[in-house]
């Protein structure tokens, strides 16, 4: 039998999220190896020119359009997916470790009775299965997951866990006719929108964090300028977005956004497990911290002991000269 793999396309702002393109190539990858299809989800309104952009990545693109699925809901999202897995039965739904992914994908697990695994990093093909890496304990464990063949396996994925493969496979469109109704008992009665035009901070390859080491808001003004010289973005702790120095947008950490940069730096950031459970698996970590006992320097891949307001302005003009130079 044939495990066919879904991939949830996630759409911000009408543009494809990275994340998805990363599960994309992933999951063509994984398609390859069980000779079965690669099928690309699209749920929206007016997202047919969108799947045009997905073609290339996957073997098919199974598009919903429906007035009523302009904005994410749990309720018509949720209905629209089921109906779609009652109709194609995939072995592997993958999707981003995002708000939205870590809202709709336990729901579907729990009306399809599927496994799920949440907040991934990897993936292995073994023996026609497929294991799943998972850091617990704030990166301090890695395990490794397998699930049984007998029910759908759901899996969310941390941004940038993979990289994006562009391919030439200009997948068949598929538009599905599936309605989309609201619960009842639920009433939206409004919504606001905070429209950023920095790189959405869970897919920046270069984060630069701030905690109650920064002292106050004003002094974010640099780690902002760090980040405009990096095409990156400046991440937050809990302590700081509690003080409402920051938006909570900006949060990293158990209670914000899991991320996985490139590069990661923290300054004044103690490292306390809800924090470093959200960047954990950063591929490099630098901390900045006066206090060489700070929980930050046992996962950081280089530890400067030093106040970061000495660093930071250094830093900001070595990178100011490099980037001239370049």
């Amino acid at each position: 039998m044939p495990k066919d793999i879904f991939v949830f396309v996630e759409l911000k702002e009408g543009t494809v999220r990275k994340v998805s393109l990363e599960l994309l190539s992933k999951g063509k990858e994984i398609a390859d190896c069980f000779s079965s299809t690669l099928y690309a989800v699209l749920i929206g309104h007016d997202v047919k020119g969108i799947a045009t952009s997905i073609q290339p990545y996957s073997d098919k693109v199974i598009v919903v359009e429906n007035e009523g699925l302009a904005d994410y809901r749990w309720d018509t999202y949720t209905g629209v997916f089921e109906a779609l897995l009652g109709k194609y039965k995939p072995y592997t739904v993958l999707g981003g470790s995002t708000i939205t992914g870590k809202d709709l994908f336990p729901r579907l697990a729990a009306r399809s009775g599927g496994a799920i695994v949440s907040d991934a990093v990897g993936i292995d093909l073994h023996n026609g299965g497929v294991k799943i890496k998972k850091p617990l304990f704030g990166g301090k464990v890695i395990s490794w997951v397998t699930c049984s063949d007998d029910s759908v396996i759901f899996i969310t994925f941390r941004p940038n866990s993979f990289g994006v493969e562009k391919r030439s496979l200009n997948g068949e469109v598929i538009e599905e006719k599936v309605e989309a109704p609201k619960d009842p008992k639920m009433n939206l009665l409004g919504a606001e929108k905070h429209v950023s035009e920095a790189v959405d901070l869970q897919e920046a390859d270069f984060i630069i964090c701030g905690g109650r080491g920064m002292k106050g808001p004003e002094n974010f003004q640099i780690l902002e300028e760090i980040a405009g010289i990096m095409g990156g973005r400046v991440g937050a702790s809990r302590a700081v977005v509690d003080s409402k120095w920051r938006e909570y947008e900006d949060q990293v950490g158990k209670s914000g956004k899991t991320v996985s940069p490139k590069l990661y730096i923290g300054c004044g950031v103690s490292g306390a497990l809800h924090h470093t459970m959200g960047m954990d698996t950063s591929k490099a970590i630098v901390a900045i911290n006066k206090d060489p006992n700070a929980p930050i320097f046992h996962y950081a891949d280089y530890g400067i002991v030093d106040d970061a307001f000495v660093i930071l302005p250094a830093l900001r003009e070595a990178l100011k000269k490099t980037k001239e130079e370049i």
